[in-house]
């Protein structure tokens, strides 16, 4: 009969282990507060609506820039009504178990709590908690939603935590507009961004 020493005993042990768990991850369900059941129709198109007032007018005094965020918003109405109440519609519109988050360009990679990814999705995934400003930045964190270990879906984040940048963007996925959130919002981004890193 063949003798197994404790310490290979313990790091066969451990192997088995470690492959078990990581077989065992469940994809992420989502249990955080939807924008369907948040705002209602009327309180929803009032809202994005009301972003488009502080469009001015166009250097020539013309009024193309405001028109293509009313045509603009409108399209995106569509879209959440088309959506609503279909959670494959939120992002990363794809199953994942795991959101990690790393400091560019070298930082070590850190893994979301079950709370934190609730947080984090419930925010990016609320089109009320971005306007329609435009800006360009230099990413400072990226977002990997992982499917067993495997990278599904990536953003980064950057602009102090005020602008978040997807492949493809708009128009594929129009609940974060172009990526900027609301100055209280992004307070909120960087607090819980904080709390991980």
């Amino acid at each position: 009969m063949m003798k197994i020493k404790p310490v290979t005993l313990s790091v066969l042990t451990g192997l088995m282990l470690s492959c078990h768990s990581s077989a065992d991850k469940n994809d992420f369900e989502y249990h955080y507060i939807k924008y369907w059941d948040k705002y209602s129709e009327k309180q929803l198109t009032d809202t994005l609506f009301s972003d488009t007032l502080n469009v001015g007018p166009d250097a020539e005094d013309g009024q193309t820039a405001k028109e293509f965020y009313v045509n603009t918003t409108k399209e995106l109405l569509a879209d959440l009504q088309d959506d609503q109440k279909k959670t494959d519609s939120l992002y990363p519109m794809i199953a994942f178990d795991e959101l990690t988050i790393r400091k560019l360009p070298l930082g070590i990679k850190k893994t979301f709590t079950k709370k934190q990814t609730e947080e984090f999705l419930e925010i990016i995934n609320d089109p009320v908690s971005f306007d329609w400003a435009e800006t360009s930045y230099e990413p400072e964190f990226q977002i990997d939603f992982t499917n067993n270990s495997k990278t599904v879906s990536s953003m980064t984040i950057g602009a102090n935590q005020s602008t978040i940048q997807t492949n493809p963007g708009w128009p594929n996925f129009k609940k974060m507009k172009f990526g900027h959130l609301k100055p209280e919002i992004s307070k909120h981004m960087t607090r819980l961004i904080h709390t991980i890193e």
